[in-house]
């Protein structure tokens, strides 16, 4: 897949093979997601694996949602709020990232639930591109949980 930061740098999965990628699916409302993302932020930065992490927004219209879908500038005000730099954060504007890994099957509890995602959603895919884990909502531990297949 292909995605652009907030500063307008394309990030390309292909040319990161070999190294294991952690996706956090957030929205600028969702309570746990202000907790989980300065965390996971620090996590992976003390792990030197920062740029192997994509925090992405992907509350679009796509999900049908009953709230607005978030907009680049509320994503700006929420990433100053929780100190998260834009290089790190995605705006999936219409759904696309979200989707392909609905079909690849990474939000298990999502499809039980009769929904496309759940806010936060962690995805650890390992350096050869396989779903390691998907972590559907965080608590306690889900720092450990990624360390052990990183």
């Amino acid at each position: 897949f292909r995605i652009r930061n907030l500063s307008e740098e394309l990030f390309d999965s292909r040319k990161h093979l070999g190294k294991p990628l952690v996706l956090s699916f957030f929205f600028t409302r969702c309570p746990p997601c202000r907790k989980e993302m300065p965390a996971l932020h620090q996590f992976m930065s003390q792990e030197g694996l920062l740029e192997e992490l994509l925090f992405v927004d992907s509350y679009v219209k796509a999900l049908k949602i009953v709230d607005e879908p978030d907009t680049e500038r509320q994503i700006r005000n929420f990433i100053n709020l929780i100190k998260i730099p834009p290089e790190r954060v995605y705006f999936d504007e219409i759904g696309t990232l979200l989707k392909k890994m609905s079909h690849n099957s990474a939000f298990p509890q999502a499809k039980r639930l009769g929904t496309l995602v759940v806010y936060p959603t962690i995805i650890v895919i390992d350096g050869s591109g396989k779903l390691v884990l998907s972590l559907e909502g965080t608590g306690p531990g889900f720092l450990e949980k990624i360390r052990k297949v990183l």
